[in-house]
């Protein structure tokens, strides 16, 4: 095997994987060969350059080589220069920035007696921040029950940890710790992240499990565990902690978008960016040095910072932090996963090289990124979106897709319904605006065409996006698209009936019951998440402005109990929004509620909700808006954009 370095340099590999001579055994020759394929050992195979057997044979090649240096410059006699110790250039260059790290040429825990760790910084390990990082790590029972959790269930959202490695590691970990050695500080930061993330989507009965035997609610544990994570990190130097630490602060950045606090996930996802950067990962190949392996787990690494950047920029209406013309990264292998009986499932990585693909595509057109949209960029965003949607394999289609995978690997179902949502929201992106005109007999032929359109798509995201939900409720309840898409495409519906004096939206009777939908998934998630019962309020507002003929009232009443989630008593815990901590004052449910209702303005007679614990009053006022906290909503959410700058002291016609 040849294998192209970043400078170009052509470095010839062995024949055979270290595997298959170890077994001696014939390979494949490829990356990862057969055998270690099959095998489920892909992560073990590794093909060595040639020239290593030479750099291996010994240190005493290098000794004598630097005792040839002494004896030259002791026979040369003169120059100052020839008096340098030639063990300590190689480090000094490397302080300087010319050579690199050596943690950063290897991937995960390195276990005991080969700590990444200098000897100047061997205070770290016996710091405060890592006894108080210990003391928020669950004892090994309950962190085995988390780790199975999040290797199970919560890795398949972005599957940015590769559990055959990560199982190995963990293992090793807690023999050092039990016995006494050493402990990494990147891995031990990684290992609490872990935690953090599986706390954030556990089932009900393990939920109850873990608070009734560790005495604390799943939310005072994950965030107790993220300080401590936290305080951890801050002791790892810029550029020092390698891959490890790379991973850890994407889980820091993913803990906060499941919290909702948005900013700092973005700014946590910046640090992850730039230390990757540190490791050249957005370069399209790696030194000689680093394995086959390594190199995809970089390639994998740097396709999820990628992805989450051109999203959370969307998303927050923030310039890219990658800039897009300096990279030349190559798209992970999606077949590493893949054995002979296994080899038509899905890879767990699939959906994330998917995303990275439309951003690049996207990040191409001109002017996209951080301006205002043209209907002609409007146009372009559109076909390169449907063209990417129309390359999805069988599995991920939008039309009649395979689904034989779906009940023995849920998180095929899952990563489906995220890429359909994701293209929607693209399309639609543009549109919005189209949605909060109200669009009189004088308007341009293009304006409709695009309200059209606007509509359409947006009935296509409602529909995808209750998809998206019915995989993650209730247990991953706090995914953030949950709320966040179902609850932002129903407030633009809302404005769109609301402006439409002419009462000629296209699929207006569509459009309401979309609506109404989303006020029910609304209504489920404000019983688990602060953010579900903001957006809840918030939709009840809004539709109770809106004027509707007796017909369509019909239609907003036709929620079913079942749809309203009605027939089982909520229990009766009550949450601050100010700081967001529960009260219980009972324990016979195990269901949180958001009690935040109580200064809704009740809706008119016509909307009259039977709706437990929501009592039906008359006169709303939009006004109200401006009083509510948004929370978190309010990091990516403007409610100005819906344009309801009408009069609202006037009556309202139901």
């Amino acid at each position: 095997m040849i294998r192209q370095t970043r400078h170009g340099e052509a470095i010839r590999l062995a024949t055979s994987c270290t595997e298959c001579q170890r077994r001696k055994q014939k390979c494949s020759r490829e990356w990862p060969c057969y055998h270690c394929q099959s095998r489920r050992i892909s992560h073990l195979c590794q093909f060595v350059p040639k020239t290593s057997a030479r750099i291996a044979s010994g240190k005493s090649g290098h000794v004598d080589a630097t005792k040839g240096v002494h004896q030259r410059s002791k026979n040369s006699g003169g120059d100052s220069l020839s008096n340098v110790d030639a063990l300590n250039v190689t480090e000094d260059l490397r302080v300087l920035g010319y050579l690199p790290d050596p943690q950063n040429l290897q991937t995960g825990y390195n276990g005991p007696g080969v700590s990444s760790i200098t000897r100047d910084e061997s205070q770290r390990i016996f710091s405060p921040e890592m006894e108080n990082a210990l003391q928020a790590l669950p004892p090994k029972p309950y962190a085995d029950i988390l780790v199975q959790q999040f290797l199970n269930d919560t890795n398949y959202h972005y599957y940015c940890l590769y559990p055959p490695t990560f199982t190995k590691d963990y293992s090793q970990w807690w023999a050092d710790r039990t016995s006494g050695q050493t402990l990494n500080i990147e891995f031990t930061c990684l290992l609490l992240r872990v935690c953090t993330c599986s706390l954030q989507f556990l089932g009900t009965k393990l939920r109850q499990k873990l608070e009734l035997e560790l005495g604390e609610t799943t939310q005072c544990l994950t965030e107790r565990s993220h300080r401590a994570a936290r305080l951890l990190s801050n002791t790892i130097s810029p550029g020092k902690g390698g891959l490890t630490q790379i991973q850890q602060l994407f889980l820091t950045s993913f803990w906060f978008k499941t919290e909702a606090r948005f900013i700092e996930s973005w700014h946590i996802l910046a640090a992850a960016i730039h230390e990757a950067q540190e490791l050249g990962m957005y370069k399209g190949s790696f030194g000689a040095t680093i394995t086959e392996f390594d190199c995809e787990m970089r390639r994998r690494v740097w396709c999820l910072l990628y992805a989450w950047d051109w999203q959370m920029s969307l998303l927050l209406s923030r310039p890219p932090i990658i800039n897009d013309i300096c990279c030349s990264f190559e798209l992970p292998r999606i077949q590493l996963e893949n054995t002979d009986s296994f080899h038509e499932v899905p890879s767990p990585i699939a959906h994330m090289v998917l995303q990275c693909q439309l951003g690049r595509a996207i990040c191409k057109i001109p002017g996209v990124v951080g301006g205002l949209i043209s209907p002609a960029q409007a146009e372009t965003i559109q076909q390169e979106v449907e063209k990417w949607l129309a390359s999805f394999p069988p599995t991920y289609r939008v039309a009649d897709p395979n689904i034989q995978w779906d009940k023995d690997y849920q998180y095929v179902a899952l990563q489906r319904c995220q890429l359909h949502v994701v293209g929607y929201m693209m399309i639609l992106s543009p549109l919005k605006g189209y949605l909060t005109r109200d669009l009189g007999s004088g308007s341009p032929g293009s304006e409709s065409s695009f309200r059209t359109r606007a509509v359409s798509i947006s009935l296509k995201l409602m529909e995808a996006s209750h998809r998206l939900f019915n995989c993650i409720f209730p247990a991953s309840a706090k995914f953030h698209f949950a709320t966040f898409l179902i609850f932002d495409t129903a407030s633009f519906l809302c404005s769109a009936l609301i402006h439409d004096s002419a009462r000629d939206l296209p699929q207006r009777k569509k459009v309401i019951e979309a609506v109404r939908l989303a006020l029910s998934l609304m209504e489920k998630l404000c019983r688990l998440t602060k953010s579900g019962a903001i957006s809840y309020a918030i939709l009840r507002r809004l539709m109770a402005k809106l004027s509707l003929s007796p017909e369509e009232t019909l239609i907003l009443h036709a929620l079913s109990l079942e749809d309203l989630g009605i027939g089982q008593e909520p229990p009766n815990i009550q949450v601050d929004l100010s700081s967001g901590s529960p009260r219980q004052t009972s324990t016979q449910s195990v269901v949180p509620t958001f009690e935040i209702f109580s200064d809704i303005p009740e809706t008119s007679n016509s909307l009259d909700w039977a709706i437990p614990g929501m009592a039906a009053t008359q006169n709303p006022n939009l006004n109200d808006l401006t009083d509510i906290d948004f929370g978190e909503l309010d990091q990516i959410w403007d409610w100005e954009n819906l344009d309801l700058s009408f009069d609202i002291s006037s009556p309202v016609v139901m």
